[in-house]
């Protein structure tokens, strides 16, 4: 199923409240505190891929992920952005957020922090990401804020686009759509870096980053491709070249071999490419060791290459 919608007014009135709780409990990995007067909630839940899009807005109330619901989340990136309303937050190794429209809270879901809504209604959107996919997210402020951005903003209009479509689209274009916004996350965490790096007057290093960003993906499906290459064609050192990826949070590698798992996941995901082996899509991808692709390849998706493409073949057929 790849959309549902849970309601505490579809839910008997006696039972309301201990009903609610238990479904958010198995769903959202939370436990529910009502605030005074009637509890009021409702949340529409949308998958695609392994990208989760919830549109919630709820009365007064106090959210508990405790430890043993935090092992239960995995280790996704959950994007807590508010439309009206606002709420309090504090996790484990944070301080506590206060939290309004036109900011972004960066959520590691693994940590265990209690969460107090404010006001009749809160309504906001969430969007949980699978860290693996995100490469060099690793400089995001977690358990903190972030503005919304242009960036962010096109991310949060998209996937409210495919939350809503969700539930008429085939399990192929839900995959595709996943990938779509795995990238606009990745160009939002970029523009964040290079507005920083332009402020602390860096603009020159930001746009020869860009350039070289962009030099990689023409030239992704070179299995030798390297930054001595790179460097050379930009007229810069190599040593110059890492440094422009040291800042940015990551380095050339990394960012080079997510681009190219990116590729090979868009390709598990389509079905006309089904009969296509996997060696085959690794190796037109750029890499040219199969044995380090599989490994690097469970170590961001948490599963192998053939168990993404068993679970694509059975969404189609479920979708078909």
């Amino acid at each position: 199923m790849s959309h549902f919608i849970l309601r505490s007014a579809d839910l008997e009135a006696q039972r309301r409240v201990a009903e609610f709780e238990a479904a958010c409990a198995h769903i959202c990995q939370l436990q529910i505190e009502p605030g005074e007067g009637e509890f009021v909630s409702r949340t529409s839940i949308a998958l695609a891929g392994g990208v989760v899009m919830a549109d919630t807005a709820h009365s007064d109330c106090v959210t508990h992920r405790t430890m043993a619901l935090a092992a239960g989340t995995g280790d996704n990136l959950l994007l807590h952005i508010p439309f009206s309303g606002g709420f309090t937050i504090r996790q484990r190794g944070g301080s506590e957020q206060e939290l309004r429209p036109g900011q972004i809270y960066l959520d590691p879901s693994e940590v265990p922090g209690i969460a107090r809504f404010h006001g009749p209604e809160t309504h906001g959107f969430y969007l949980s990401i699978p860290r693996g996919v995100l490469g060099a997210a690793g400089g995001l402020p977690l358990r903190d804020q972030i503005a919304l951005t242009p960036q962010w903003r096109l991310l949060l209009t998209y996937a409210r686009g495919v939350h809503a479509e969700a539930g008429h689209l085939p399990p192929e274009d839900l995959e595709a759509c996943a990938t779509h916004m795995q990238d606009l996350v990745l160009m939002a965490i970029g523009a964040d870096r290079d507005t920083e790096a332009i402020a602390r007057g860096r603009g020159v290093r930001v746009a020869r980053l860009r350039a070289i960003r962009a030099d990689i993906e023409r030239h992704l499906s070179e299995p030798d491709l390297n930054a001595d290459q790179v460097a050379a064609r930009h007229g810069i050192s190599p040593r110059y070249l890492r440094s422009l990826f040291a800042e940015a949070g990551t380095s050339f590698g990394d960012h080079l071999a997510l681009r190219r798992l990116l590729q090979v996941q868009r390709h598990l995901n389509d079905p006309a490419l089904t009969g296509l082996p996997i060696s085959r899509i690794a190796l037109e991808a750029g890499f040219g060791d199969i044995s380090a692709f599989n490994a690097r390849f469970r170590q961001v998706f948490m599963m192998t290459p053939s168990d993404m493409r068993a679970l694509a073949l059975e969404r189609w057929r479920e979708g078909g």
